[in-house]
């Protein structure tokens, strides 16, 4: 069976991730949208993700940290938030899960080993970091470490947890250096059984090596837009009916309306007809501009 056909009719295993149309509300718009994979156990899977808010939100959404706006996400099938959080580790999330850069390598090591409920005590701290070769470097304040260096070991620590099944890296990208060493701790984590998803710029997910990793596929909200309006077709070609212009000024009178004046007498031979007085004139009324009429039709008030 294809892969196609597997994402069409899954069957999820106890650790397969499935992110299925995820939104997640922002100030004033979605800081991610319509997102959509399928996270297979054994594999890393990279969702190419716009830096800041849109790799913190979706790391939350993924993580049953938050609610979303629409969408589903699950492991093995189990969507409600506890679940997710039982089962997902944030890792290097900045500002939720990142270290502070000034705290001391052995502080970092220490905070996590306590919450993956191992051993934290200064012997333990010191067998982890002479494990990985650290040990000169225990009191150095953590950005101090090389960059692939620092997200290798919060990978690792955060595989610890006695009940993660999904390990979410966001945003390595933002520390500089090499892919190289981060990516060879996903695929051996990867290789535990473990789900490791990668939200990362799309310019480094573009860098990884495709052979080695699945890329889902994944629209981050400030690539989608809106989506445009469709055009309206052009209506068929009709001739415009005729319009008919009105008269400049329509006939009061009938053209056939008697003559007032038959009715009137004739002035007496020898006398010269009365002239008629015109009216005073009257000045316009007071607000009334010349040459308008003086009760014009008031507009209605809105």
């Amino acid at each position: 069976m294809s892969r196609t056909e597997v994402d069409a009719h899954p069957a999820p295993s106890p650790r397969t991730v499935v992110a299925d149309d995820v939104s997640v509300a922002g100030t004033h718009e979605p800081f991610v949208e319509h997102v959509s994979f399928t996270a297979p156990a054994g594999e890393v899977t990279v969702v190419p993700t716009d830096p800041g808010f849109p790799q913190v939100a979706l790391a939350l959404a993924l993580g049953g940290r938050v609610e979303l706006l629409r969408g589903r996400v699950a492991v093995g099938g189990a969507s409600d938030l506890p679940e997710l959080q039982a089962r997902t580790r944030l890792v290097d999330v900045a500002d939720v899960t990142s270290p502070e850069d000034s705290i001391a390598v052995t502080a970092v090591v220490e905070e996590e080993l306590a919450l993956a409920e191992r051993p934290a005590s200064r012997k333990a701290v010191a067998a982890f970091l002479a494990e990985h070769d650290l040990t000169h470097l225990a009191s150095r304040p953590w950005e101090q470490l090389p960059a692939g260096v620092r997200t290798s070991l919060l990978l690792e620590l955060g595989a610890l947890h006695p009940q993660v099944r999904v390990l979410v890296l966001a945003g390595p990208e933002r520390h500089g250096g090499d892919h190289a060493a981060w990516l060879a701790t996903c695929d051996r984590l990867a290789a535990t059984g473990l789900v490791v998803i990668v939200l990362t710029a799309a310019a480094t997910a573009a860098a990884l090596p495709a052979a080695r990793i699945a890329t889902a596929a994944a629209t981050p909200a400030a690539d989608l837009g809106p989506e445009p309006d469709a055009e309206p077709e052009p209506a068929p070609d009709t001739e415009p009916a005729p319009v008919t212009e009105p008269d400049d000024q329509p006939d009061d009178e009938p053209d056939d309306a008697p003559d007032d004046r038959a009715d009137e007498p004739e002035p007496a031979p020898g006398t010269e007809p009365a002239v008629e007085s015109a009216p005073p004139a009257s000045d316009p009324p007071v607000g009334t501009p010349e040459g308008e009429p003086s009760n014009p039709t008031k507009e209605p008030s809105a």
